[in-house]
């Protein structure tokens, strides 16, 4: 159980959220959709000022065919920034952020760079963005992500995303809609093609909506209990449709106790080590409840990997695509597992040097094991030079006392 931040009652794990683009799906649009279903705008602004980057967030509530909505702007004082895939990655990984986020936001701007090489003949890392590397969209990404972490949100589903017609301005020139990095980014995924005179979905909305979905796309929602429902308004007036892009947040059936899962495997022996790890990375944003590499050995001896991925049923296909696509294999072994688990969240406690966090498992409503962070940990014991093991005996003697941090809150963690 975690406590909600937008009502203060508790709620069941785990959190799933499933969006639906009614007008449209942008960045800002799915920031302001998970803050109006409850996400602490002040937390996001704080997490996201660990990018060492100026902003200010600004909402303000629209009604959008009736429908009570936010609206999201980003100030900051820059121009026309142009950055490489290299330069925004080398930015979040060493900006402090919880490594959910980070993995999360990274897979989205990987999904950017290869539609971009693929649109302009560049490898992904060589890749500069222009309208998608300034300040705002990388704040949108970014602060989505940290929206989703606070909001405890695991997995997320969506419906087709749709594509208007026309024509847009970019730094490019004039280009047709949709832009050709969002169908390269939508390629094998369902779209739905509208005759809106407009870019109804942005390179950034569906880099952000394919990688945390795998680019399985389907109007259904897994089933689940609504707890919090979000409406993130755009900007322009659409002619056929509310421009909101909807979320409902809520736990999906099988959170606790006894649960079915799907282990899929995949035997890889033409891969380099560093590939595999960022398809392990890409895997766990997208959702996968667990995944990891294992040594093997195959005909003739050649070392190899097998690449395994724990996921819930309704997303075997999603993840066995996510993993084809990001490793090569030609085929994925699926089996049902079944898994019994304990109820477990993360608080943070106050120690004389810093915060950590801890896990805590509990069985019918007791607490039966209390172990730190390790990243956090192993940072407080380089920042202050005493032992490892030393900082884990504070943090357990820190929660055991009682001393919790007191912005720090109870957060799900379910993999």
């Amino acid at each position: 159980m975690s406590e909600d931040s937008a009502t203060g009652t508790e709620r069941p794990l785990p959190q799933h959220a499933h969006f639906q683009p009614v007008g449209g799906a942008a960045g800002d649009m799915m920031l302001a959709a998970l803050l109006h279903a409850g996400a602490p705008p002040e937390e996001v602004s704080r997490e996201l000022r660990k990018l060492g980057l100026p902003f200010e967030l600004r909402s303000e509530p629209a009604e959008i065919s009736g429908i009570r909505s936010l609206r999201l702007t980003v100030e900051h004082p820059e121009q026309h920034a142009h950055r490489t895939f290299s330069d925004i990655r080398e930015l979040v990984q060493g900006s402090g952020l919880r490594e959910r986020v980070a993995s999360r936001s990274i897979a989205a701007f990987r999904l950017l760079a290869e539609a971009e090489g693929r649109v302009h003949g560049l490898p992904p890392e060589e890749v500069t963005f222009h309208e998608v590397g300034a300040l705002d969209s990388i704040l949108d990404i970014v602060g989505s992500c940290v929206a989703l972490k606070l909001l405890d949100v695991e997995t997320v589903s969506c419906g087709p995303l749709p594509m208007g017609s026309g024509i847009v301005r970019a730094a490019h020139g004039p280009l047709p809609i949709p832009g050709p990095a969002t169908l390269e980014i939508l390629k094998g995924s369902r779209v739905r093609f509208t005759e809106e005179p407009r870019e109804t979905t942005t390179p950034t909305g569906a880099a952000l909506m394919a990688s945390l979905t795998g680019g399985s796309f389907t109007d259904a929602a897994p089933p689940m209990t609504p707890r919090a429902i979000g409406y993130g308004a755009g900007n322009a007036t659409l002619r056929d449709a509310p421009n909101v892009l909807r979320v409902t947040i809520g736990e999906i059936e099988g959170a606790s106790g006894t649960e079915d899962l799907e282990l899929l495997e995949a035997n890889v022996d033409d891969a380099p080590g560093e590939l595999l790890g960022a398809a392990v990375e890409t895997l766990l944003g997208a959702g996968a409840l667990d995944a990891w590499l294992e040594p093997i050995f195959m005909k003739k001896g050649r070392g190899a990997y097998k690449v395994c991925v724990l996921a819930r049923s309704n997303e075997r296909e999603k993840l066995a695509r996510l993993l084809m696509r990001e490793t090569g294999t030609l085929g994925v072994r699926h089996l049902t597992v079944g898994r019994v688990t304990a109820d477990r969240r993360i608080t943070e406690v106050e120690l004389p040097y810093g915060r950590c966090r801890v896990k805590i498992g509990s069985l019918d409503g007791e607490d039966f094991i209390v172990s730190p962070e390790h990243l956090d940990a192993s940072r407080l014991a380089k920042e202050t030079g005493l032992p490892l093991p030393r900082v884990y005996s504070d943090a357990r003697a820190a929660y055991d006392s009682g001393r919790l941090s007191a912005t720090g809150g109870d957060e799900n963690n379910n993999r």
